[in-house]
C-alpha cells in the first residue's frame, strides 16, 4: 500500500492523463463509492475512484490511463466471488456494468455445426447459459446457477456438476496487464485447470468471451437447466448473501462435507455465519463486515485442519486494503 501523499499524485496523474484524453471522462469518475451493493455477499468498503465504461474502447483508455498514471486498478463484475475489505479499495475500481452485458449468437464459419456464442465481459453467466438454452445450444447448463459474470467466471475456471468454462470457452480478448494493450488467448492458450487459468497467474482485464458450443435437443436442455436448479435451490443458501462456495475442493473430500463433519455449520462470527443449509458457504447474517467473513474464514480452516489434517484453500478473493491483492 502506498503512501497518503503517493496516493495522492497517482490519483492526480491519472486525472490529469483522463483529461488529456478527453471525452469527458473525468466528469464520469466517481470518489469514495461504496461498493457493498456491486457484490453478492454485500460487505465492503468504498472504491476510491469509480469509472463504469460505456464500451470497449472506454475501459481500454481508463485502464490503460491508470497503467501510465501507476494507480492502483481493479476490474469488478458481478462481484460475487470476492469479499471487498472494510477499508476499501485503494486507487481505481472499473465496473463493468449493462454496457457490458451484450450476448449474441453466430454459425461457426468453420462449417462444423458449431455455434459461437459471444458474450461481453459483464454479461451475467446464467443469461448467457439461458440464451444458449433457449437457441438450443448444448454445453452451458452448468452455469444456469452461477451467479458471477463471464468474465469472472472465466478468469477462474467457474464451474458446477460435472462442467466447467474450459469446456466451452473458445476464445478471450483482454488487456494485457502490463502494456494495457488488447490481446487475444484462443483454445489451450487459456491454461485451464481446476479453478485455475492464464488469468489468475497473469491477471489481464476480460473484456469479451466467445465459447463455442453445439446444438442439442432444446427441451432436454431446459429440463437439464430445471433440475440443477432445483438441486441448487434445495441444498445452498440461496436466499442469503454469500460469495458462493468459500472453498476450493480438496483432493479426495469435499470441503463442506469436512467442515459439516467438525460441527462447524451455524458458526459465527459478528454478523457472519457458516450456512445451516450447506457448510462450504459463509452467509451475512444481516451486518456482517468483510473482517467478520475473514475470520470466521480462518477459524474454519484452522478447525478442519486440527480435526481432520486436512488444510482448506479459499476459492473466493479477499481484495483491498488490509488484504493482500486476490488473498487466498
Amino acid at each position: 500500500m502506498t503512501d497518503y501523499r503517493e496516493r495522492g499524485e497517482a490519483e492526480a496523474a491519472f486525472l490529469q492523463e483522463l483529461e488529456r484524453i478527453g471525452e469527458g471522462y473525468t466528469d464520469r469518475i466517481r470518489k469514495n463509492v461504496p461498493l457493498a451493493q456491486y457484490t453478492t455477499m454485500r460487505v465492503g468498503g468504498a472504491a476510491d475512484l469509480l469509472f463504469e465504461p460505456k464500451s470497449l474502447t472506454e475501459a481500454a483508455l481508463v485502464y490503460k490511463a491508470a497503467l501510465c498514471s501507476r494507480i492502483p486498478c481493479m476490474i469488478l463484475g458481478n462481484g460475487s466471488n470476492l469479499v471487498i475489505s472494510d477499508d476499501g479499495i485503494e486507487g481505481l475500481v472499473i465496473r463493468l456494468g449493462e454496457s457490458f452485458a451484450q450476448i449474441w449468437t453466430e454459425r461457426d464459419p468453420e462449417q462444423d455445426g458449431a455455434t459461437l456464442v459471444h458474450a461481453y465481459a459483464g454479461a451475467l453467466l446464467s443469461k448467457t447459459a439461458m440464451t444458449c438454452a433457449k437457441e438450443g445450444l448444448a454445453g452451458a447448463e452448468f452455469a444456469a446457477g452461477i451467479p458471477g459474470s463471464v468474465g469472472g467466471a472465466v478468469h477462474m475456471n467457474a464451474g458446477a456438476y460435472g462442467g466447467q468454462m474450459s469446456d466451452i470457452v473458445w476464445r478471450t480478448v483482454y488487456l494485457d496487464a502490463n502494456t494495457g494493450d488488447l490481446s487475444v488467448l484462443t483454445g489451450d492458450q487459456h491454461a485451464f485447470s481446476y479453478r485455475d487459468s492464464f488469468f489468475l497467474r497473469n491477471n489481464g482485464v476480460i473484456l469479451s468471451v466467445i465459447l463455442r458450443v453445439f446444438p442439442g435437443d432444446r427441451d432436454a436442455i431446459l429440463s437439464r437447466i430445471a433440475e440443477l436448479s432445483q438441486k441448487r435451490s434445495a441444498s445452498q443458501p440461496l436466499t442469503m448473501p454469500s460469495a458462493g462456495s468459500v472453498f476450493r475442493r480438496p483432493e479426495g473430500y469435499f470441503a463442506g462435507t469436512l467442515i459439516q463433519e467438525c460441527g462447524l455449520k451455524g458458526l459465527s462470527e459478528g454478523g457472519a455465519a457458516v450456512s445451516e443449509k450447506h457448510a462450504g458457504f459463509i452467509v451475512n447474517t444481516g451486518n456482517a463486515t468483510a473482517t467478520d467473513v475473514w475470520r470466521l474464514m480462518n477459524r474454519v480452516r484452522d478447525e478442519v485442519y486440527n480435526r481432520r489434517g486436512v488444510r482448506l484453500e479459499p476459492e473466493i478473493l479477499f481484495v483491498g486494503r488490509g488484504f493482500t491483492e486476490g488473498s487466498r
